[in-house]
């Protein structure tokens, strides 16, 4: 008797069933038929959310420019120009899919809802509605669909919805929070001095780029990360630090800062708490020392932490550079802490904090990244606690949520519970999640695997269910707490829907119509707003009195962090060397993910515009470790790590740290998540370790 085919067979078959999908384009239209028309809109391929203006002609997007009247002042990337291509993409879903045998068959939207709804009611009798886990990606980020997964979620009974939060921003703002009071710090408009620190924002955030630029040209620039960036090239101070080590390298610039009595002493004794504590730490950190262990000199450390002293004030880009590592939230805290030695932070900054109309924060719990309300009726609330809760109950705290990279665990092992249906919306984590093994087997453990997304991705193909969904170029204009516009830039393409309106008649199909009776996402955005989330298990409020100053459980900044400390973790900003170091098998170290210019994660791999720029997956050498090798540019070579290994071809750069090998994420041939994994996350924030990961580089085998 054969075997049932696993996931990953499916996955290995799919190009060539793929390939049958994707034939047939748009009917031609006469030319008496075309109309032209001209709508602006925000685009939502990142956080920025560009303001741009859509030209269409008879229904089809055809060209994109900036618009000039929005805050972006008509800047547009690569990837907001692509938006016709991927529109308008031959190689989008047509009608959703449900896999048959090992295909997956072109049905009816009645039919794959049917399907779904009547699995999700099975598994939900047998398991409880704890099974059903539901995980967005970053199309979804500061996206009011979170809130509406929320509803849908608790409606149906279970806690288990996870975002991008869990590997990317979150652990930063918690950061904050926990020792200054505020979980999105603003860049003070007449700062002297701006460290990008594990940020790249010229492909992360490429509208700064004229303001960045402009602080390179004046000398207020400093840069912190192992690859010498295009930024790093034009910094005052470049300092190349090897990964894993940023938080003792913040604490040496601290150790100058108080030995040389740099700091701003007059704003550290009034508005700090746990100073002494604090100065005790960062004694250890003598830059001698701070060499050592970071490989930047002790000179440049000395001279930098000058710098910051003598043009003030100073203020921090943060990046996913310092997060993604096993002690991301200390290593971010150590940062912050800086800042609050130069004084970087006042009362009338402490005052401003971004959340929503009406909510008094000193009357808050710490600050969630995103506070959940939602119209009446409001669901019942959900008893159990979230996937996460027992490892990570700050980040529950924090965001409402759970903590996805705990999502394998929980399908493979049932710990804390099992989750046998998981649905994915505009993710493909099997793909962007840490290790591509353990994702792998998951895929296989689960009874239903949904994905939401307008293309066949990697996830999609290893699907029971996908379902076609529109662009954000297809749907209303929305902004993190309200829907802007009435329609989108275009009607929904190839038979896809917007995303509220799946979630909205999936919820029908489930019985739970009465949760959705809106007409589109709009109208539930602007009916009255309740309260929906409740507290969390541990109240964090600000001491009495407390309001005007900052947001902290004490009203000041928090070198000893007295959250952290209830939560049993160190209220200090201690440095923890990476989780896994390097050795003679291997000695290099993996920094995984870093943006390119022509992708974000595994997002537009199907955009023959885009694909052009970059078509084959690379790893970047040094070449002084190239030639102790014996590697030359060009060749093929395999990464090998504990978990896996993964074929690319080698690109020489003096620009990469000399202990390193980079490579970019989300190619589905050459997936470097076969070396990461999510068995060495944050203590606090349960991200994982993405940025600091040991291996070898070797020719590859015929």
């Amino acid at each position: 008797m054969s075997r049932r085919p696993s996931r990953r067979d499916l996955l290995k078959l799919a190009p060539l069933a793929g390939a049958g999908l994707a034939v047939g384009g748009l009917a031609g239209l006469g030319r008496g038929a075309l109309t032209r028309q001209s709508r602006k809109g925000t685009c939502r391929f990142c956080l920025l959310h560009c303001g741009i203006e859509a030209i269409s002609e008879g229904g089809r997007l055809v060209r994109v420019e900036g618009d000039l009247a929005s805050h972006t002042r008509g800047f547009v990337c690569l990837h907001g120009y692509a938006l016709p291509e991927i529109v308008q993409s031959e190689r989008r879903l047509r009608a959703p899919l449900v896999r048959k045998g090992e295909r997956l068959v072109e049905v009816s939207w009645a039919e794959a809802l049917d399907f779904v709804a009547r699995k999700l009611a099975s598994l939900r009798e047998q398991h409880g509605a704890r099974t059903l886990a539901i995980q967005t990606g970053w199309p979804l980020v500061r996206h009011p669909m979170q809130q509406v997964l929320h509803r849908f979620a608790r409606a149906f009974g279970t806690p288990n919805v996870a975002s991008v939060a869990s590997l990317c921003e979150a652990s930063l703002r918690m950061a904050q929070a926990l020792t200054v009071g505020s979980k999105y710090p603003p860049l003070s408009k007449d700062l002297q001095t701006l460290v990008l620190w594990g940020a790249n924002p010229e492909r992360s955030a490429p509208a700064k780029t004229p303001v960045l630029f402009r602080h390179a040209e004046a000398g207020s620039l400093v840069v912190v990360d192992p690859t010498r960036t295009v930024l790093a090239k034009r910094a005052a101070e470049h300092l190349q630090v090897r990964p894993g080590t940023d938080g003792a390298l913040a604490l040496g610039l601290a150790h100058v800062l108080v030995e040389e009595r740099l700091y701003d002493a007059p704003f550290v004794a009034e508005h700090t708490e746990g100073f002494d504590a604090y100065r005790a730490l960062v004694a250890n950190y003598p830059p001698q020392r701070v060499e050592a262990l970071t490989s930047v000199g002790a000179a440049q450390l000395v001279r930098t932490a000058r710098r910051l002293a003598e043009h003030r004030p100073t203020r921090a880009w943060v990046g996913l550079g310092l997060e993604h590592h096993a002690s991301g939230v200390q290593a971010a805290r150590a940062v912050v802490s800086l800042e609050a030695l130069l004084g970087s932070f006042d009362e009338a900054w402490a005052r401003t904090q971004l959340t929503p109309p009406g909510e008094d924060f000193a009357r808050e719990p710490l600050p969630a990244l995103y506070r959940m309300r939602t119209p009446a009726p409001v669901p019942p609330p959900v008893s159990e606690r979230p996937i996460g809760y027992d490892d990570y109950p700050l980040f529950e705290v924090f965001n409402r949520e759970a903590q996805g990279n705990l999502f394998p665990r929980a399908i493979s092992s049932g710990v804390p519970y099992p989750v046998k249906a998981l649905v994915l919306m505009g993710s493909n984590a099997l793909i962007t999640g840490p290790g591509a093994a353990a994702m792998a087997q998951a895929a296989d453990a689960l009874e239903l695997l949904v994905t939401i997304d307008p293309f066949l991705t990697e996830s999609g193909r290893m699907s029971d269910v996908v379902l076609p969904a529109s662009t954000f170029a297809e749907a209303p204009t929305v902004d993190e707490r309200d829907a802007v516009s009435d329609q989108g830039l275009v009607a929904p393409q190839h038979g896809s829907w917007p995303d509220w309106k799946i979630v909205f008649e999936l919820a029908r199909a489930l019985g739970l119509g009465r949760y959705f009776e809106f007409p589109d996402l709009k109208a539930l955005l602007a009916a009255p707003q309740l309260p929906f989330m409740e507290d969390p298990a541990h109240e964090l409020r600000p001491a009495p009195g407390a309001a005007g100053r900052f947001g902290t459980t004490s009203g000041k900044i928090e070198l000893v962090s007295r959250v952290l400390e209830q939560f049993g973790q160190p209220g200090l900003p201690e440095y923890t060397p990476v989780a896994e170091p390097t050795d003679a098998e291997f000695p290099l170290t993996l920094v995984s993910g870093p943006r390119t210019a022509a992708y974000i994660n595994s997002q537009f791999r199907k955009v023959p515009a885009l694909e052009a720029r970059l078509s084959t997956p690379v790893a970047l050498l040094h070449p002084t470790a190239a030639t102790r090798l014996g590697l030359r540019d060009g060749q093929q070579v395999t990464l090998v790590g504990r978990r896996g290994r993964v074929t690319l071809r080698l690109t020489l750069s003096d620009d990469v740290h000399p202990e390193t090998v980079v490579a970019p994420a989300g190619w589905e041939q050459a997936n470097v998540n076969a070396l990461t994994g999510a068995d060495h996350l944050d203590p606090i924030s349960g991200f994982p370790t993405l940025r600091a990961v040991p291996c070898r580089i070797e020719p590859a085998s015929s």
